[in-house]
């Protein structure tokens, strides 16, 4: 097996380093051709860390970030007050903290810290980007993660508020106060995310894609832009004013976007690429035996299917449940994905904590989470199935009309995809279409609501329920158009779900609530959330990263999935 991946690998190098040698225009800017594979083979030191994203991100502006790949590249060149480590947090752009007695005043004290250009961070910037966030003319994908916590934010963004009554408040140039509406034990985590790095107004003045521009880009974390090609790569550069530049070895980081799964994996066994995340599932297992380069790490996600509640066939619930239990999960995570995937039988995977330290999840002798909601791990119920889909006016599956599963340009996905198109045909005899887009056009096609339902996927930032099923709020920008009442993240949507209000409702008082209380709201907004069923959990995910180790060390992946290159460095 590993002599025939080689064999390939040699077959593809000079494809993959066709790729890496048309990055930049000139060795100074973008380190010219193609990197070595460092030690291994005896040759000079690569110039620049090799690291496939596999997709093109959308943006990296932090504000509008809503995607895994975008968090990527964001926190490798912004920092927030807090910022992820291998196993956890520690401080950012805070040095240290206060937090009242109540749990709802955070007092954050910044340390003296520059932007790219040379200019001071201060305080103002993130009541500056903070605000940003939730107001209603930027309609931030990610809104909530302001408007859920911070008061006065949720009445802004919906326009019977304003700016300065949201408390995020620059008392001076290095002090930072957030008020709380509630409690969060776990808020110093949660604003380690990419949304809450802070940018620079008058970078912002400069108009949309301002990010991809490095005349126009600023940013304040170890990395910066350094040259962008769409489709192509972006190249990362060490940020010499970055606060601990010292302590960054790794002179940059060429980002590149090859999202097919064998040429990635051929790429990093030929040496042309150090990190990925993107390889074939069926090589997987073969991989664990060989290559102590792969890393396999369970993280806080789930892998699931957005049903779009708004479209004609969809809409119906029995429809969605028929479709949700005619899966066997378990076929899909032994037969495809191989990696130590957990079927999944609600929402909530077992990674994600209540008060007490216990998972939402009970796990069986068998090493799978005990049947849910009318789904077992390990088995499709088609006869519920049949009847569901008979009950729709659709018996035997007769008459039923043209359905699309889209899914993002990957080998991987495809194949999920394809074994789930069989598992429909055989038990519920109905044929559903497969379409595939590119990540960043499929993403767009969803939040348009232009879909019958997609495949995706959610990691959580931290190991709270709220951070889990957040995506199906109001104001969420929800993939699967879920909404009870009409919203500024969703101004297309028009058709609207009067059963998303229950949800509304138990999300925000389990926000509000301590202990188990919250604890039981969560479950009970995971009840209603797969007794309406705007989305199908198929498996919890864990993390597969091939990391060159004999070309590079210090490259870290946090608990909620996120690459780290801080410490990185090559390999003497």
């Amino acid at each position: 097996m590993k002599k025939r991946r080689l064999l390939a690998a040699l077959l593809a190098t000079a494809m993959v380093g066709s790729l890496l040698a048309g990055c930049g225009n000139n060795s100074d800017k973008s380190g010219g051709g193609s990197s070595s594979s460092g030690n291994q083979s005896g040759t000079t030191t690569p110039e620049y860390l090799v690291w496939n994203l596999g997709a093109e991100p959308k943006t990296w502006d932090p504000t509008l970030s809503s995607e895994t790949v975008s968090e990527y590249i964001t926190i490798s060149m912004f920092e927030g007050l807090t910022k992820q480590v291998e196993d956890g947090i520690e401080p950012g752009v805070a040095e240290r903290w206060d937090i009242s007695d109540d749990g709802l005043t955070y007092t954050f004290h910044l340390r003296k810290s520059n932007w790219s250009d040379g200019t001071p961070v201060t305080a103002h910037d993130f009541e500056y980007t903070w605000k940003r966030m939730c107001d209603p003319k930027v309609a931030s994908p990610s809104a909530a993660g302001v408007t859920d916590y911070v008061v006065g934010a949720a009445e802004y963004l919906a326009g019977t508020g304003t700016a300065d009554e949201v408390k995020a408040t620059a008392l001076d140039d290095y002090t930072f106060e957030v008020v709380l509406k509630n409690p969060a034990p776990f808020f110093l985590n949660r604003i380690s995310a990419d949304i809450y790095c802070p940018v620079k107004k008058e970078c912002v003045d400069q108009g949309e894609g301002w990010e991809k521009k490095t005349e126009t880009f600023v940013c304040n974390g170890p990395f910066k832009l350094a040259e962008y090609q769409i489709g192509s790569h972006l190249l990362m550069v060490k940020n010499d004013e970055y606060y601990d530049a010292d302590s960054i070895k790794m002179p940059g980081i060429r980002a590149i976007m090859v999202n097919d799964e064998n040429t990635s994996l051929q790429g990093y066994e030929a040496g042309e690429i150090h990190c990925t995340e993107v390889m074939p599932a069926e090589e997987v297992p073969s991989l664990l035996a060989e290559d102590p380069n792969l890393v396999v790490i369970p993280i806080c996600g789930t892998k699931y299917l957005d049903f779009n509640v708004d479209d004609e066939v969809i809409s119906d619930v029995r429809v969605r449940r028929a479709l949700t239990l005619a899966i066997n999960r378990k076929e899909i995570t032994d037969q495809i994905t191989r990696s130590g995937e957990i079927p999944a039988t609600g929402f909530l995977p077992p990674s994600t904590q209540k008060t007490d330290g216990s998972s939402y999840r009970t796990m069986g002798a068998n090493g799978l989470p005990e049947p849910a909601y009318g789904i077992t791990a390990d088995a499709p119920d088609v006869e519920t199935a049949q009847k569901l889909l008979a009950e729709a006016g659709y018996p035997n599956g007769e008459g039923f009309p043209k359905v699309e599963l889209l899914y993002y340009t990957g080998e991987s996905d495809k194949k999920i995809c394809e074994a789930l198109q069989q598992m429909w045909k055989e038990n519920l005899n109905i044929t559903i279409d497969l379409r595939n887009e590119d990540k960043s056009v499929a993403l767009q096609t969803k939040r348009d609501g232009k879909f019958d339902i997609g495949l995706s996927g959610w990691s959580a930032g931290y190991y709270d329920g709220s951070q889990m099923i957040k995506q199906f709020k109001l104001d969420s920008g929800c993939m699967a158009q879920w909404r009870y009442a009409e919203d500024a993240s969703a101004p297309h949507d028009k058709t609207l779900n009067p059963g998303q209000k229950a949800f509304e409702d138990t999300y925000q008082a389990a926000m509000a609530a301590q202990g188990e209380e919250r604890d039981k709201l969560w479950m009970q907004a995971e009840e209603i959330l797969m007794n309406e069923l705007p989305a199908c959990p198929i498996y919890y995910y864990v993390t597969k990263a091939l990391i060159n180790q004999d070309v590079v060390t210090g490259v870290q992946i946090s608990k909620t999935g996120n690459w780290i290159f801080r410490n990185a460095e090559f390999v003497a």
